[in-house]
């Protein structure tokens, strides 16, 4: 039992996909730059337009999101929070999971990324891996930013978990550049992120992301992992809010 426990959480050799989220046309653009930028490496894209990918190395899966995307802050909903708030991305997952589907490890970024260089892709642990950008419990890091938050993201934890405790050992998970490598139990992180995505969705909240893919990451029994896609993250920049920033682009 020891020894397979041990081998569960020992950095192995991954066959690695990268994935992205790219819907409407701003995130489409970026997401065909980011995409040749890597061609190297295979890629799948959850898109709204798979059309837009043809020729490129890329396998674009159709798909129709679930919640509100950049777009919508823009046309459709109120302001609301300390200002028009920014969309959960809670789509990711799928990508995530086609990805897990055909590999052992999927690296998702964010469409508005691009690299300067591509390292040598990392060996990396099973379970979550993610970029110091935010290296804080979900509890210090609510705390800091987005207080109007922190009775949702209550709820959200006795949801998923019984107790409100989680918030201040499970960790704030950066979700612009993560990767999740497969151990077994991601299962439980998939159902939990869908539940979680579900819960705040019902409530009209509409950020938080990182808090949720953290809670999901503890109700795997993951220990988030900050030391092996720096290497990855340091040859990548992130346009942030720019397809946000103003609906014509």
């Amino acid at each position: 039992m020891l020894k397979a426990l041990v081998n569960r959480r020992r950095p192995r050799a991954a066959n690695v996909c990268f994935c992205t989220l790219a819907i409407h046309a701003p995130y489409r653009r970026r997401a065909r730059l980011l995409v040749r930028d890597v061609p190297e490496v295979p890629w799948i894209v959850l898109t709204d337009e798979p059309d837009d990918f043809a020729g490129l190395p890329v396998r674009a899966i159709r798909h129709a999101p679930t919640g509100p995307m950049a777009i919508d802050f823009l046309t459709k909903l109120p302001v609301f929070g300390n200002g028009r708030g920014q969309p959960a991305y809670h789509d990711k997952r799928f990508a995530l999971e086609a990805a897990l589907k055909e590999f052992d490890t999927a690296v998702f970024l964010d469409a508005d990324t691009r690299f300067s260089s591509v390292p040598k892709l990392p060996r990396l642990p099973a379970g979550i891996s993610v970029t110091r950008a935010v290296k804080a419990s979900i509890a210090d890091h609510l705390s800091r930013w987005g207080t109007h938050r922190k009775t949702v993201f209550e709820e959200l934890a006795v949801h998923l978990t019984g107790t409100t405790e989680t918030l201040k050992s499970a960790r704030w998970c950066s979700e612009a550049l993560f990767a999740i490598t497969k151990d077994g139990t991601e299962l439980r992180f998939f159902e939990a992120w869908a539940r979680a995505a579900e819960f705040l969705q019902s409530k009209e909240v509409f950020s938080g992301e990182g808090g949720t893919i953290g809670l999901a990451a503890a109700c795997a029994g993951w220990t988030v992992n900050y030391d092996s896609l720096n290497k990855l993250a340091a040859s990548t920049q992130h346009e942030g809010r720019g397809p946000k920033s103003g609906a014509a682009d």
